[in-house]
C-alpha cells in the first residue's frame, strides 16, 4: 500500500524510472528463483509472441457476444448518453398519423380551427392551462379531456348556434404540446422530464438515464395523473413481440414507477430455441407467449415432446408432463389460437429437445498466406490437414510452410484446475515441482497441435497429417528471410539470413558481442519455440529465428562479499607464508 501512494505521487518521469526498476526486480526475482535457463526461456517466449507467429487464432470461431445495457457496478456514461441523445431527437416524431378519436387534447397544444359559412376564416388556437380554447367570433369552448375528434364536433355545434347559415368547421393539430412526466424507481437518475403525447414510456424512461442493472422491464407501472389508472408496462412483450399496448404512451403529469427485478419470480425456456433464457413472469403469460420470447423455434427444434417442468415454491417440482406443439411451426406469430396453449406459472420450465440426427453445420478456417483463405466446410468425417490445404488452393508465393501452425478451439475451453489454482498463490508459497509446472504452464499456447506442414506435403500418409474437426483453423504465416539476433550485441536486431551462416556469423553482423555479454549461454529459439545451447550445432538455423545473448549473471551483494573474503583470506595467508619464510632465512 505504502508503494502504491509513492508511486501515484511521482512526477511522469520518476514514475517511467520507478517502473524500469520495478520491472529490472522482477527479472532478477525471475532469475533467481527459476535460474538463468528460466530466464532466456521467459525471453524467448516474448520473442516468439511478439514475432506474431502464434497469433492465429480464427475470429471466425472467438465467442464474442457483447452485453448491452447496464451492469452492475457500472456506470455505462457514453451509452446512457447516447440512448438520451437518441430519446432527445425522436422527441415528438410520430411513429404514424394521429388517430382523432385516440389523441386526447392538453394545455399548449395548438389547433387550427377553419369555419367555412359566408366566408372562409382560419384561426391559430392555443388550448390553455386550464384546458379550455378561445376561437374568435365563436368564443370559449371547454376541451379538458376531451380528443382531438369530439373537439371537432363541441366547435362544430357551437360554430353552428353563431352562424345562422350554412357552416363547416375543420379542426386540425398543428402543434403537440410539451409536458412533464416523473420518473422514479430503478433508473440512473430518476428525474422529472419533457415529454409529448406520442412518447411511449421507453422513451421517458430513456430521458432519464436508462434502467439500473436490476431494474424490472415486464413490471413497469405508468400511474395516470388525469385517472389515478394503473396501467402496467411490459417493455419484453413490446421488445420482443411488438405489443404496443405494453408500452403506453404518456399524458401530462404521468408517473412511471420502475421496481426492481425478481428473479424468484420467473419462467424459464431452454434448448433449441434462437434466446433461451430465464424472463420475470407476469400473470397471464402463456407458452405461446414464453416462445414468443425466445424468437420462435430453430429448424432442430423436436416440438412432438417439448418438457414443461412445474416448479414448486418450497423447491422440487410439483409436475413434469411433456407436450406435443408440432402444429405451431409457422403459425407462432399468425394471432390465432394454438392448441394446446396454456397459461403459465410462477418457477415454470421449458425445454425443447433436438431433433435426433440433426446435423450441425461443421467447418474449417484457412488463414494467412494461402491463394484462397477463408471458412470452408467439414462434410467428411476424415477430411485431413493436406486436403483443406487443397482447397484453399495450396500456400502463395509468399507463406512459409514451416511457420504454419494448427489451432485446436476444442482444447482451448478446456480449463486446467491445478493452473488456476497456482494462479492466485505466490511464489513463495509454491513447492519446487509447482514452480515447475506454473512456469511450464503458465505461458502455453493453448490449441496448438504439435505437427509438422513440411512433412505433411512431402508424405501425405504422415502419421501429422491428422484429422481435422469442428472449428479447426489453420494460419500459414507470411516468409521470414531475416534472423532476429537480440540480447548484448552491440546492434540488434534483424539480420537477412544467409544460408550456410553459423550463429557466429550473425552475432558479428550485429555488431558482435556487447559489454557483459554471456557468450557461452547464446540461445537459439526456432519458430516454433524448441530452444538450443548455440555452441552445442545440433540445429540448422532457419529465417525466423531468434539469437539471444543474455548479458552475465550479476553477483549479489553476499556473494560479493564471501568472494572479497575468501580472496583477503588467501592474500593474508600468502603474507603470513612469505613472513615465515623469510624468517628462517634469517
Amino acid at each position: 500500500m505504502r508503494l502504491l501512494k509513492y508511486i501515484v505521487g511521482l512526477s511522469k518521469f520518476d514514475y517511467l524510472c520507478t517502473v524500469v526498476i520495478i520491472n529490472k526486480i522482477n527479472v532478477y526475482m525471475i532469475n533467481i528463483i527459476f535460474g538463468k535457463k528460466s530466464l532466456l526461456l521467459l525471453m524467448a517466449i516474448f520473442f516468439i509472441s511478439a514475432s506474431g507467429i502464434l497469433t492465429a487464432q480464427d475470429e471466425n470461431y472467438i465467442d464474442n457476444r457483447f452485453l448491452t445495457g447496464a451492469k452492475k457496478g457500472e456506470i455505462d456514461s457514453l451509452g446512457g448518453k447516447t440512448a438520451k441523445e437518441i430519446a432527445d431527437e425522436t422527441a415528438g416524431l410520430m411513429e404514424r398519423e394521429i388517430d382523432p378519436a385516440e389523441y386526447i387534447l392538453g394545455p399548449n397544444d395548438i389547433l387550427t380551427v377553419s369555419v367555412l359559412s359566408t366566408k372562409y376564416k382560419t384561426s391559430k388556437c392555443v388550448v390553455s392551462p386550464d384546458g379550455k380554447m378561445l376561437i374568435p367570433e365563436i368564443g370559449v369552448v371547454n376541451l379538458k379531456g376531451k380528443t382531438l375528434a369530439d373537439a371537432e364536433i363541441i366547435i362544430s355545434k357551437r360554430a353552428a348556434r353563431i352562424y345562422k347559415s350554412y357552416v363547416e368547421v375543420f379542426v386540425v393539430l398543428k402543434k403537440l404540446r410539451m409536458f412533464k412526466v416523473t420518473v422514479s424507481g430503478a433508473v440512473s437518475r430518476p428525474a422529472i422530464v419533457p415529454a409529448t403525447a406520442v412518447d411511449r414510456v421507453s422513451e421517458i424512461i430513456e430521458r432519464a438515464g436508462g434502467l439500473q442493472y436490476d431494474a424490472s422491464i415486464r413490471s413497469i407501472t405508468l400511474l395516470r395523473a388525469a385517472t389515478g389508472e394503473n396501467v402496467p408496462v411490459d417493455l419484453v412483450r413490446f421488445n420482443y413481440i411488438g405489443e404496443k399496448d405494453a408500452n403506453p404512451t404518456v399524458l401530462g403529469g404521468d408517473h412511471v414507477i420502475i421496481p426492481p427485478s425478481n428473479d424468484v419470480n420467473s419462467i424459464e425456456i431452454r434448448g433449441e430455441v434462437p434466446s433461451p433464457g430465464l424472463f420475470e413472469f407476469v400473470e397471464g403469460d402463456s407458452l405461446s407467449t414464453l416462445i414468443k420470447f425466445a424468437h420462435g423455434f430453430l429448424a432442430s427444434s423436436f416440438l412432438d415432446s417439448v418438457e414443461v417442468v412445474r416448479g414448486m415454491s418450497t423447491g422440487g417440482t410439483s409436475g413434469r408432463w411433456f407436450i406435443n406443439i408440432n402444429s405451431w411451426r409457422g403459425n407462432l406469430n399468425n394471432h390465432t389460437a394454438l392448441t394446446g396453449d396454456f397459461r403459465l406459472q410462477s418457477g415454470d420450465r421449458i425445454y425443447i429437445r433436438r431433433i435426433r440426427d440433426w446435423l450441425v453445420p461443421k467447418s474449417v478456417a484457412v488463414k494467412g498466406q494461402v491463394n484462397f483463405q477463408g471458412k470452408y466446410p467439414l462434410n467428411e468425417d476424415n477430411l485431413r490437414v493436406s486436403d483443406i490445404l487443397k482447397r484453399a488452393g495450396g500456400l502463395n508465393d509468399k507463406g512459409s510452410l514451416e511457420g504454419a501452425i494448427l489451432i485446436r478451439q476444442e482444447e482451448m475451453t478446456k480449463i486446467d484446475r491445478e493452473l488456476e489454482r497456482l494462479k492466485k498463490t505466490s511464489l513463495s508459497e509454491m513447492s519446487e515441482n509447482e514452480r515447475r509446472y506454473f512456469q511450464a504452464r503458465i505461458n502455453e499456447q493453448k490449441g496448438v497441435m504439435a505437427i509438422d506442414f513440411r512433412k505433411i506435403m512431402d508424405d501425405e500418409s504422415s502419421d501429422d497429417n491428422i484429422v481435422l474437426i469442428n472449428k479447426d483453423s489453420i494460419f500459414v504465416p507470411q516468409k521470414k528471410l531475416f534472423i532476429n539476433v537480440q540480447g548484448r550485441v552491440n546492434n540488434p536486431g534483424l539480420v537477412v539470413y544467409k544460408k550456410g551462416y553459423t550463429y557466429l556469423d550473425y552475432i558479428q553482423l550485429a555488431g558482435g558481442y556487447g559489454s557483459r555479454a554471456d557468450d557461452g549461454e547464446t540461445m537459439i529459439v526456432k519458430k516454433r519455440g524448441e530452444l538450443y545451447l548455440a555452441e552445442d550445432m545440433n540445429y540448422i538455423l532457419e529465417p525466423g529465428d531468434n539469437i539471444l545473448v543474455p548479458p552475465v549473471k550479476e553477483l549479489s551483494f553476499g556473494e560479493i562479499f564471501m568472494q572479497s573474503l575468501t580472496i583477503a583470506a588467501q592474500f593474508v595467508t600468502i603474507i603470513g607464508v612469505v613472513i615465515a619464510i623469510m624468517a628462517q632465512s634469517k
